[in-house]
């Protein structure tokens, strides 16, 4: 499988906390990513990819229940190549980045982006559909990392079809819509979230809303927050979230921990104001968001395999 020069697998894997979730598997000493998907034909296999033994490329592997035609191969390497969010363009960003270089200004995070462009980062792992994208995000407002973690590993437990490698997909929209409030209560212990998963998982699944059809580059970015601030349950944050990994960075996407996290890294005491944080990162323009970003998380990468 091509790649983007430069590219490192590990970065975009661990770009944020998704790698951590059910159903994806990575194994940091391999450096060997993998997930079960459920194809177009009714097929759940288990994609994997890992770095070629002379690097510049991607292996990819398939393990399927049968021999697996060469349209099912296409279509989950292509899934996984969307997952790693191989197609996106970071050349504006980089020529945005040297432009504010050659105006002299003494910005800190610059020395943090151009590391990170140069290693390979700035992509962000992304789920196979939007709509899981969509329940991943409602899962981790106001809560721990390790409840949002319990409640994605309990939805693909109960809900998810299984997989080659004793695995388990995420549960589509069809599978989440026939339950209701009370299940997601009780069985995924989803809280508040639950009318939430309920609404939209049954609009998905109706077909109602097209939430694929949210990855259209060509929808106006204004068009596409609107519609995200639609769903049940999506405040500024995580419409801002939704956009992020839809490959719109120009939102901060800001909550607690990335507040008190830019304080720590830029030496205040406290957290600055959300006006404070826009002003910081506004020359980025469309870039902000993933700008700020790879400032935050640029210390993850020393221990690799560890999750935020």
């Amino acid at each position: 499988m091509q790649v983007p020069v430069p590219f490192d697998l590990a970065r975009t894997v661990r770009s944020h906390g998704w790698y951590d979730l059910p159903p994806w598997r990575w194994d940091p000493g391999r450096q060997l990513l993998g997930l079960p998907l459920r194809l177009s034909t009714g097929r759940v296999v288990l994609a994997e990819v890992a770095p070629t033994a002379g690097g510049g490329g991607l292996a990819f592997r398939l393990a399927a229940a049968g021999r697996a035609g060469a349209a099912e191969l296409a279509e989950a390497r292509a899934g996984l190549r969307g997952c790693l969010s191989l197609d996106l363009d970071l050349e504006p960003f980089r020529r945005r980045l040297e432009a504010l270089s050659r105006e002299g200004s003494e910005r800190p995070e610059l020395p943090v982006l151009r590391q990170a462009l140069d290693l390979g980062g700035g992509r962000l792992l992304r789920s196979p559909t939007v709509f899981e994208d969509a329940v991943k995000t409602l899962l981790t407002t106001n809560c721990s990392w390790a409840l949002t973690r319990s409640m994605a590993t309990r939805l693909v437990d109960v809900l998810g079809r299984p997989a080659p490698g004793d695995a388990r997909t995420f549960p589509t929209a069809e599978d989440m819509a026939g339950q209701g409030e009370r299940f997601y209560r009780a069985r995924i212990r989803a809280g508040y979230r639950a009318p939430f998963l309920v609404a939209l998982s049954r609009r998905a699944a109706s077909g109602a809303l097209d939430l694929e059809s949210w990855r259209d580059p060509s929808l106006p970015e204004a068009e596409l927050e609107r519609r995200i601030r639609g769903l049940a349950g999506f405040g500024p944050y995580a419409t801002e979230h939704l956009l992020r990994l839809l490959g719109r960075h120009s939102r901060l996407a800001l909550d607690a921990w990335n507040r008190k996290k830019l304080a720590s890294l830029r030496g205040r005491r406290r957290p600055p104001s959300d006006r404070t944080l826009h002003r910081w990162y506004a020359p980025w323009g469309e870039w902000a968001g993933l700008a700020m970003w790879l400032e935050a998380t640029a210390d993850w990468h020393d221990a690799p395999g560890r999750p935020w």
